[in-house]
């Protein structure tokens, strides 16, 4: 299979191979752009313009190739609900039914309008410990008509955040260590608590388009200057610095409130081990931002870095995308990485 992600104005699309005992090699990647308009509240409203952006994409933007029909597909996380689990030993019959029953209780939307599943995190003789995952039926619907409108097979839909976190377990130490995982995209940030798996998760409604906006606006710049002062300076040490931080103050602000909202559920309620968050891993296009793990890092008193997977995955002979567009393959990267054996087929 390959892995797709449609985020706000691009798609992205990676193959990675994947052997026994030999590191993971990317087959195939490309990104393509599209307007905005066409994807609204993760629902697919414009397929002509998500269509023609796919054949743009496999036809003409691909470097190296795939060659797989079968879809793995990253699902907007800000769309989607997420609830840790425990339960007492029981099949799967009667875990469905459990999860129904807390879903009716827990999320905002009636069970008819949603689709329902289930990661198992641990299973033994005392219990089970499981993630329930749901998101609407319009918004995966929409995914389907796209899919067969391409001839493609899609064979698993899965949260973003789930997707970057599924690369913390490639041959990383770290991933033994509770983190808290944030995924800066354009437009939202997911946060996710990862220990050894993920254990839950939440999304703020802004991103690195956010930081661009209140540069623009609060410093009188051009959109175009303000993305240039973002990428080359950032809240890194410069003459600018107070100024950019200044500006930029109520998001980070914000960030900063919804990582510690994280890090208390873990010690409250998630961790029966008694472990305590060890780091946290940005990721996503805004997690570039000169100075932005130490500023975190500062506040949070805990040790911030970027997530780099490129060590363990790669590229074989097929020219790279330059450093900082790496960090947009995260999302893709991990549905590439799904395994077929983790894939449902009830």
């Amino acid at each position: 299979m390959f892995g797709l992600d449609i985020g706000h104005s691009n798609m992205k699309a990676m193959q990675i191979e994947k052997q026994p005992g030999k590191p993971a090699v990317v087959t195939g990647y490309g990104i393509s752009q599209f307007e905005p308009g066409a994807v609204v509240n993760g629902e697919i409203v414009k397929p002509e313009i998500i269509a023609k952006a796919a054949h743009e994409l496999f036809e003409k933007k691909l470097v190296g190739t795939i060659t797989s029909a079968r879809v793995a597909c990253a699902l907007p996380s800000a769309h989607t609900f997420s609830r840790p689990m425990s339960l007492p030993p029981m099949d799967h019959h009667d875990i469905v039914e459990a999860i129904h029953l807390e879903a009716g209780q827990y999320i905002p939307v009636p069970l008819d309008n949603l689709y329902l599943d289930y990661e198992i995190s641990s299973k033994n003789e005392h219990g089970i410990e499981l993630l329930l995952v749901a998101t609407s039926r319009k918004i995966v619907d929409s995914y389907f008509s796209i899919f067969r409108a391409l001839s493609l097979e899609p064979v698993a839909f899965e949260p973003s955040i789930n997707a970057a976190s599924r690369l913390l377990q490639v041959g990383r130490k770290a991933s033994s260590e509770p983190s808290i995982l944030v995924d800066i995209g354009s437009v939202t940030t997911d946060i996710a608590v990862f220990d050894g798996t993920l254990l839950v998760s939440s999304t703020v409604n802004s991103g690195g388009d956010t930081i661009t906006d209140l540069l623009t606006r609060n410093l009188h710049l051009t959109n175009e200057q303000a993305t240039a002062l973002k990428s080359e300076f950032g809240i890194s040490y410069s003459e600018k610095q107070q100024r950019i931080v200044n500006a930029i103050k109520p998001q980070l602000d914000s960030l900063v409130r919804e990582i510690e909202k994280s890090i208390r559920y873990y010690s409250e309620r998630a961790s029966k081990s008694g472990k305590e968050i060890a780091k946290v891993i940005t990721v996503g296009g805004g997690a570039v931002m000169p100075g932005l793990n130490h500023f975190l890092s500062k506040e949070l008193r805990l040790p911030c870095e970027n997530f780099n997977p490129w060590d363990k995955i790669s590229f074989g002979s097929l020219v790279p995308p330059n450093e900082t567009d790496r960090s947009m393959y995260l999302v893709v990267a991990g549905e590439a990485m799904l395994d077929p054996s983790e894939v449902s087929h009830d």
